[in-house]
């Protein structure tokens, strides 16, 4: 269990062990801990805004038309190219 440090003759102690410790390392240790929170949030927010971006129901929300278009491009291409195979083959 972790408690808040308490002061003794100018230095803290750790309330794991009760050995003294330096003010200035855990100066040093509240940053790192800040610093890993701050981490975790950017990761958190990159996350989701990678999801947001990759979300092809979202793309194809903004620009219906666009992506109609481009199936039925895609469907004459490949019924052309098979068509074409077919023929190859007699």
């Amino acid at each position: 269990m972790i408690m808040s440090p308490q002061s003794t003759n100018g230095t803290e102690q750790r309330p794991d062990d009760g050995e003294p410790r330096d003010p200035e390392l855990a100066r040093v240790e509240a940053d790192i801990q800040r610093s890993r929170e701050q981490v975790a949030g950017s990761m958190l927010a990159l996350r989701r805004e990678i999801a947001r971006r990759t979300d092809w129901r979202g793309w194809v929300s903004k620009r219906p038309l666009a992506f109609l278009g481009g199936a039925v491009a895609l469907g004459f291409l490949l019924g052309f190219r098979r068509a074409a195979n077919s023929l190859n083959r007699r």
